[in-house]
């Protein structure tokens, strides 16, 4: 059995490391400030003390826009596999410019291996469409429990800002929050919003046309408030001050969404995951999938792994059933 090393144990990190407990395995958890390990993931000399070939590494230590590859490249030398959490767009094209050397170093990189790209992954593959041209991803995460400092800061950031999505088979700008697109059989909308899955799941599926990425921040007026200062400069760049510092657990709700729509010609097919509490536990279990597989031996092609090979989808969505989330498919 191979070592796993959760890094972070913000809110995530110490989710991700109570469910391998709960899965039978003895995860080591590492901080700044030390855990089971002391490392700091911007570290070089900390980082080659601490990680060992053949090591399981998890990185939650958001927030990820603020970091460096550091621990991924660390980790390619010493030949050690790394499964990560973050969301940004940013990050992941980092870390697909890593590949050449992950292959040749016979190490495995899950970039984004959360709720958003690695979920739509698998509803895509579980879709039958083997060809899809366009996939919408839906996300009202659980903010009453889920919104820390460095999310809020994350998400405000894109507010009426130029952000990245994938759109007519290339990237392209448009203005966070200022184009929005009802979630499927729900009553919610959702405000555009960049992440990972623009440059992940082209990469997965070449077929793919359009990718984007729609998110109700799940909380009073929030995405028809947002919606409408995202329009207006001036009060976008108060949100985006401001944000930070609103207590948004006190405001947010408990329940929580995440839906995928996959479209090619006259094919569609929708999956959603719904909880009244918990839904944030579909942003682990990808994660502590690909960890366990890893763990017990199992051996993929090296290099990135792309959301289409990160997780099996039918046990996927077993094992959030099992958790407590409703799955719905049309």
């Amino acid at each position: 059995m191979r070592r796993v090393i959760v890094v972070g144990a913000g809110f995530f990190g110490r989710l991700v490391a109570a469910r391998l407990r709960d899965r039978g395995f003895t995860p080591l958890v590492a901080t700044r400030r030390g855990a089971d390990l002391r490392l700091d993931a911007e570290d070089d000399a900390e980082l080659r003390a601490v990680l060992e070939r053949d090591d399981v590494v998890i990185d939650t230590a958001g927030p990820f826009a603020d970091r460096t590859t550091r621990l991924a490249r660390v980790a390619i030398d010493v030949g050690a596999d790394v499964i990560d959490l973050a969301e940004s767009l940013a990050w992941s094209d980092a870390i697909l410019a890593l590949d050449t050397v992950a292959r040749a170093a016979r190490v495995r990189l899950y970039p984004a291996c959360s709720a958003v790209a690695a979920v739509a992954g698998a509803c895509v593959t579980a879709s039958g469409i083997a060809a899809p041209e366009e996939v919408d991803l839906f996300l009202a995460p659980a903010s009453a429990q889920t919104a820390s400092g460095a999310t809020v800061h994350a998400f405000a950031g894109s507010i009426g800002l130029a952000i990245k999505t994938f759109r007519d088979r290339r990237i392209v700008q448009v203005r966070g929050f200022t184009e929005s697109r009802p979630f499927p059989a729900s009553v919610r909308t959702g405000g555009i919003v960049e992440g990972a899955h623009a440059v992940l799941l082209p990469r997965a599926w070449p077929s793919l046309r359009r990718a984007e990425f729609w998110v109700d921040p799940n909380m009073a007026l929030g995405r028809p408030v947002l919606s409408a200062i995202a329009e207006l400069p001036l009060l976008a760049g108060i949100a985006r001050g401001v944000a930070p510092i609103v207590p948004a657990r006190l405001v947010g709700r408990r329940d929580g969404e995440f839906a995928t729509v996959v479209r090619a010609a006259e094919r569609v097919a929708a999956f959603t995951f719904r909880s009244a509490r918990g839904s944030y536990r579909i942003a682990v279990e990808p994660a502590v999938m690909a960890a366990e597989a890893l763990a017990r031996g199992a051996m993929p092609p090296p290099g990135v792994v792309l959301p289409n090979a990160q997780v099996d989808p039918e046990e996927l969505f077993a094992r959030l059933g099992g958790v407590g989330i409703a799955i719905v498919r049309a």
